[in-house]
Order: structure tokens, then C-alpha cells, then sequence
């Protein structure tokens, strides 16, 4: 059976896919979004253990789709400072640094999607559809992609993009090869009740057991929050799992010296740990004939900077941005235009994969890098404002968006 064709087809519908659906629909585009499936619940306890610390650039642009304002406020939490340890040393990022109202806001990823469903509701050009891609297949010439569903439909579009994640089947069936980097550690996540007020602030320290960071989360109940992100080599993290809560709370507890956030403990645990594998992934190219790459389906990058979701929500507002100003009678699929997005998007992805990923090797167990001489480049940044202003500004994501 054959369905109607779109301007446009998004594989995957997650975060990046439901916000890549709904900015093309607001420029006035036929949208077609598959596998996407609604959010989960939010929980009525505590916090989802997959969080996001999303930048001032990703704010906007949920702010233009009018998604903003449908996640609840009170689950929202401002980061008004960063504090980065390592070696002795020490990097204080402030929210005046950036000139803004903060660094980063912390939410929750179902609180997100909660409200891209909402505004995806209420758009007529995007046809959502909760079926997975089967098999794709490029068609001659103009005609742009064929893809075949999992039960049984046919579908057509001019443009294909693929929103699919690490394991993309668009990026797959293009033959566009990923450069992967191992880290060989897993993400570990966990919530906490903290004794003292966080004040907005996170806290990060480099150890030989890994990448520590604290999070500020919204009260609970009046209660101050943290969340951990702890990127541990694969034997610790195991560890770290096979712990209980309250023991896991204890292990961190003993890092919060290193984070110079004693008055944070002690920590109750809210719940169990999660983790997820860390890699470095970067697509050879992220356009093709008819065919975009967005969002995890392009590149991965190691957390401790938090912005692997930020990049995705950023390669949509430069997509909408380019086919919105192609010329009159233009095509979305047109190789001018994806080229130019490409080559708006390399810059920003690159350095961010790239500095991530040195510091990723400079803290790692085994670096051959002296610890006073990583304390050196720390003490020096901190020492210069301006250093601070720049790494502030452009981790905003703004600059590129210019």
C-alpha cells in the first residue's frame, strides 16, 4: 500500500526528531515523522534518571517552537555556576560571564518530549507516524526516497532525514562511515537529596576514577536536589551499578571533597543508578543525495561538557533556518542547500568533539600529561576573564547560530 508523499521524512522520533518535525512544519513544510512513540510519564517522585543540561541556544530555539513555556517550571532548574576541580586547580564559570540568566537549565528528558508531543498535537503539516522504517531505498533522479514501513506501507518523500540515533538506518543504508571512539567507560546517573542548598551551582572534578559531576536539580518537596554524572572506566561503573543506593550514595560522598561541595552531604539516594555506554562518534558527512543526518544519527561526543542534546537541537534550528531561505522555486532537496547546512554545522561540531574529547584523554587513567602542568592550563583560564567569557559564550551554542 502507498502513501501519499511529504516534502519531507524524518526516521526517528525522539528528542531531535519531534523537534526537527515541528521547526520544519512552522516554515511551512509537509512533514512526515516515523517511529516516533509519546513520552513517558513524568514521575511523581523524584526525577527521571535521563536529564539534559540544556544550553541557551536550545532554549531558544524551543522558546521559537513554543515548547518552552509547556514544561513545568518547577522542574526546571537554572545553572548559575560552574566549578571544575582537577589536579589542585581550579575553572568557576558564572552566568555574567555569558551575560545571561544562566549557564545551562537542567530537564528532564520525558518533560521535553512530554511537550514536543503537545505542540506536535496541534501541528496539521506533520503526520506522525509510529511505524519503523523496514528498508529504504533512493530513488532515480528527483523522486527523492522510498521507504518501505514494518507493516507493510510504502512511503515517499523529497528529502529524507534521519534523526535514528547511534545505530541510524539511514545513515547505514547511505554508506556514510562513522569514525568511533571507544572510551571504554559507562555514564552512571543518579538522583540525590542533598543536605544544603546547591545554590545553582555544579560541580565537576577530573579523578582517576573518571569525570565526577553534580547537577543542581529543583527542590523536592523543598528539598534540595543533585543529580550525578559519574563517566567511570567499564570496571568501576559495573561496580557502581552492583551498589545499593545507600552505599552509592556513600561512594560519592567521599568525592565531594574533590568537588569542594562537602556542604552538599550527606546524600540519600532517590532511587537506583543507570549507565550508558560513552563513545565518540562522528559521521564521515552528514548530508547526502536527498539525505540529512541530525542529532546522534551525525555524532556523539563524551558528556562531561553536556552537550550531545544541545548539538542535535541545534543541527534543527540550522536545517529550518536553510531551507526556510532557499530561493523561489527551489527544491528542499536541492545539493546547494544541504551542502550549505553541512558546511554551518561542521564548525561548531568538530570543535566541541574535538576539545571534548582531548579532555576526555588528558583526565584519562595512564596520561602521560603531568598533573601540574593540567593544573597550569586550568589556573591560566581562570586567571583570564575574558578565556572565561569566550569558553562561556560559545558553549552557549550562539555564536554558531549567527
Amino acid at each position: 500500500m502507498s502513501t501519499p508523499s511529504s516534502d519531507l521524512l524524518i526516521c526517528g522520533g525522539g528528542i531531535a526528531g519531534k523537534a526537527c518535525a515541528l521547526a520544519l512544519a512552522q516554515i511551512g513544510l509537509q512533514v512526515t515523522l516515523l517511529g516516533a512513540r509519546p513520552a513517558a510519564a513524568l514521575p511523581t517522585q523524584g526525577y527521571a534518571q535521563r536529564l539534559y543540561a540544556l544550553n541557551a541556544a536550545s532554549r531558544q530555539l524551543l522558546e521559537e517552537l513554543r515548547v518552552w513555556p509547556q514544561m513545568p517550571p518547577e522542574r526546571i532548574q537554572p545553572v548559575q555556576a560552574m566549578h571544575i576541580r582537577a589536579d589542585g586547580a581550579q575553572l568557576a564559570f558564572d552566568a555574567r560571564d555569558a551575560r545571561s540568566e544562566a549557564l545551562a537549565w537542567i530537564v528532564e528528558s520525558d518533560a521535553i518530549e512530554t511537550a514536543l508531543d503537545l505542540a506536535l498535537r496541534f501541528e496539521r503539516r506533520v503526520v506522525i507516524d509510529p511505524a519503523q522504517a523496514a528498508r529504504l531505498q533512493r530513488q532515480p533522479a528527483a523522486a527523492g526516497w522510498q521507504v518501505q514501513t514494518d507493516d507493510g506501507r510504502t512511503l515517499q518523500a523529497a528529502l529524507l532525514i534521519g534523526a535514528d540515533g547511534e545505530h541510524s538506518l539511514v545513515r547505514k543504508v547511505s554508506g556514510i562511515a562513522m569514525d568511533t571512539h571507544d572510551y571504554l567507560q559507562r555514564g552512571v546517573v543518579a538522583n540525590f537529596l542533598c543536605a544544603a542548598p546547591h545554590e545553582g551551582a555544579a560541580f565537576q572534578t577530573f579523578a582517576d576514577g573518571g569525570v565526577i559531576a553534580l547537577l543542581p536539580l529543583a527542590p523536592l518537596q523543598g528539598r534540595p536536589m543533585v543529580s550525578l554524572v559519574w563517566s567511570a572506566p567499564e570496571a568501576l561503573a559495573l561496580e557502581l551499578l552492583d551498589l545499593s543506593p545507600e552505599a552509592l550514595a556513600q561512594r560519592v560522598e567521599a568525592h565531594l571533597p574533590a568537588l569542594r561541595a562537602q556542604h552538599l552531604g550527606p546524600l540519600q539516594a532517590t532511587g537506583p543508578a543507570a549507565a550508558w555506554r560513552l563513545q565518540l562518534q562522528l559521521a564521515r558527512r552528514t548530508v547526502a543525495d536527498g539525505l540529512v543526518l541530525i542529532g546522534d544519527a551525525a555524532h556523539r561526543v563524551h558528556p562531561l561538557a553536556g552537550q550531545g542534546l544541545n548539538l542535535g537541537l541545534q543541527d534543527v534550528q540550522v536545517l529550518a533556518r536553510t531551507l526556510q531561505q532557499r530561493g523561489a522555486g527551489q527544491a528542499v532537496h536541492d545539493p546547494r542547500l544541504l551542502r550549505r547546512y553541512s558546511r554551518a554545522r561542521a564548525e561548531q561540531v568538530l570543535a566541541l568533539a574535538t576539545t571534548t574529547d582531548a579532555l576526555a584523554r588528558l583526565y584519562a587513567a595512564g596520561s602521560r600529561v603531568p598533573g601540574p602542568l593540567r593544573a597550569l592550563g586550568l589556573q591560566t583560564a581562570n586567571a583570564l576573564p575574558p578565556v572565561r567569557q569566550l569558553l562561556t559564550r560559545y558553549a552557549s551554542g550562539l555564536p554558531y547560530l549567527a
